[in-house]
């Protein structure tokens, strides 16, 4: 190693050669790093994608454990995953943060990153108890990196929390959630803007445990906040309606809930098109509102087109089961029993098809 070192330093004194090529190829590879990194916050995932194999292959150049290296691998993983590949994503992941690890130790910023990169990785591939393991790992990296009130370890704490809610570890997550809260709150530098996933999360984990009344204003002030920011027209003011409406709904409060829903569902084809998740979600609750006013047929379009949305284009098996069962309550009320019971088990067998099998005994 010190002899390799020593030679560069030599030739670089003599003027050699092999300087500007080495400088050439660094340029090369931060040309192409930084073109796909770009493309990948545009959405442009393909050219992501080509960019960053093109950069993959310059960095190996300055070898298996140079940091570069280690920043392709992860920007490449994130890229991977949000195309749905997390099996290809989590080998790259893993082999960046083992760089990382190696060349600049266990409580690094960019270990940190490292580690936020493999946990949501396990966290889009459903892999829940894996990605809290993971995040739970980031959160004991990013204090000692940055301390115990950075806005890193909120923004650690926000995804440890979301994890632990999907677990229904409900306890931990309020805790998370509340303290990642009490961090931005107190950050003289923080935007209001910084407050609303926080704030909408806690709101919607109240939401999930029937605590209504900590949940409303929770959910009111991320709303408030997001359309202030953002503008009226903004994907996550949708999501704030969409929360708002089915917290009054899950109250008993049809009337009230319905208009909510149908301001975010128009928002959701505006913004997202026709046939997104988002939209198939929200339609499936306004037809369960509609349901409860014995709006019936308006109850039938909206389940029946949730549905159709998930035919089409796929989905998340536990959403596309909880629409399946949403149009099989509006089926059964309006006497349509046979065909209820076809959804009701297209949804009881995509809930089973996700239990893990258990291990063998002895």
């Amino acid at each position: 190693m010190n002899l390799a070192v020593r030679t560069w330093f030599v030739a670089a004194l003599l003027g050699a050669c092999s300087l500007p090529a080495a400088m050439t190829r660094g340029a090369d590879w931060k040309a192409e790093h930084d073109a796909g990194w770009n493309a990948y916050k545009e959405g442009l995932l393909d050219e992501a994608e080509r960019r960053l194999r093109v950069a993959e292959k310059e960095a190996k150049a300055f070898g298996e454990d140079d940091p570069r290296l280690a920043t392709t691998l992860d920007h490449l993983a994130w890229v991977l995953s949000s195309e749905g590949r997390n099996a290809e994503a989590e080998p790259l992941a893993k082999s960046a943060l083992a760089i990382r690890e190696k060349a600049l130790g266990a409580e690094h910023s960019d270990v940190v990153r490292s580690l936020n990169t493999l946990a949501s990785i396990y966290d889009a591939a459903g892999q829940s108890a894996e990605a809290r393991a993971t995040y739970a790992r980031c959160l004991a990296a990013a204090e000692k990196a940055y301390g115990p009130e950075h806005l890193n370890v909120a923004a650690v704490l926000d995804n440890l929390a979301t994890v632990d809610h999907l677990l229904d570890n409900f306890p931990e997550a309020e805790a998370s959630y509340k303290r990642a809260l009490a961090i931005r709150e107190k950050m003289a530098d923080g935007q209001p803007i910084d407050l609303a996933p926080t704030l909408h999360n806690l709101g919607s984990l109240y939401l999930d445990q029937e605590k209504y009344a900590e949940a409303e204003p929770l959910l009111k002030r991320a709303l408030a906040i997001r359309e202030k920011a953002l503008g009226a027209d903004h994907p996550d003011v949708a999501a704030s309606l969409e929360t708002l409406g089915w917290l009054y709904a899950s109250q008993g409060k049809p009337a009230e809930a319905e208009p909510i829903l149908k301001k975010a569902l128009a928002l959701y084809e505006l913004d997202l098109g026709k046939d997104h998740p988002h939209v198939a979600n929200c339609s499936s609750k306004l037809g369960r509102v509609c349901l409860s006013q014995d709006h019936q047929a308006e109850a039938v379009e909206c389940c029946k087109r949730a549905v159709g949305i998930y035919e089409r284009s796929g989905g998340d098996p536990l959403e596309v089961a909880t629409v399946l069962e949403d149009y099989a309550a509006v089926l059964r009320k309006s006497g349509d029993d046979a065909e209820a019971e076809k959804l009701e088990a297209r949804a009881k067998s995509l809930r089973e098809s996700l239990k893990k099998p258990e291990a063998p005994k002895g």
